[in-house]
């Protein structure tokens, strides 16, 4: 799903994708070819398109979790295999529509730009700010989901869901959408190019569309 917002000289073609669908694969591919954007924005850092072109799935070292915490260290390698599982079940590796973008904007000579914030900041608000009983929550719903989404429902109804977690995890929300659409909004304020493809999750298009018409930069 394309969503075209205009802001001075600047087109910006906002591209919802779901991280786990084969179907985002082809359609950050068609976009790239038909928009012929000047520039691609990714919803990815450095070091996090590094491990995706080098498909790095390692584990925490013994050094990271004592950084992290034990408990809040086991917190993501259990988050991480959830995500390979659904993943696996899928056909796709999380992430794989962000390399294919990349891949093929190099193919055709089209620059790339990172706009997300650095995971390791992310991953450490998280920690520090979440509280044990948000981190509980998470678990539960994991392992007995009060309710259960298919991927397509997730991938058309991206506003629905994030409102459940603004609702239900309100410092995750926080953190991981709400900070993170201003990031990347004030990252794409700074391209100073004519047509620019955003890709980013479904679920952050309409959060850097507010951003992109509140904030100066």
């Amino acid at each position: 799903m394309k969503e075209f917002l205009k802001i001075g000289e600047t087109t910006y073609i906002l591209l919802g994708t779901a991280h786990v669908f084969e179907k985002s694969v082809i359609e950050v591919r068609e976009a790239i070819r038909e928009e012929k954007p000047d520039i691609v924005a990714l919803e990815l850092d450095p070091i996090r398109l590094d491990a995706l072109l080098h498909a790095d799935d390692r584990k925490p070292t013994l050094r990271e979790m004592k950084e992290f915490g034990f408990r809040n260290a086991l917190l993501l390698l259990f988050m991480s295999y959830l995500q390979k599982k659904v993943s696996s079940e899928t056909g796709i590796m999380a992430g794989r529509e962000m390399v294919e973008a990349a891949i093929e904007a190099r193919s055709l000579g089209i620059p790339i730009a990172l706009i997300d914030r650095d995971l390791s900041v992310t991953i450490q608000k998280l920690m520090d700010n979440v509280g044990v009983k948000e981190k509980l929550m998470i678990l539960k719903d994991v392992i007995i989901p009060s309710e259960e989404y298919s991927i397509d429902y997730a991938y058309e109804n991206p506003k629905e869901l994030i409102d459940q977690i603004k609702d239900r995890y309100p410092f995750i929300y926080q953190i991981l959408v709400d900070e993170r659409d201003r990031f990347m909004a004030e990252n794409l304020k700074r391209i100073q190019k004519e047509k620019v493809l955003v890709i980013v999750g479904a679920g952050h298009v309409s959060g850097i569309k507010k951003y992109l018409g509140d904030l100066d930069v």
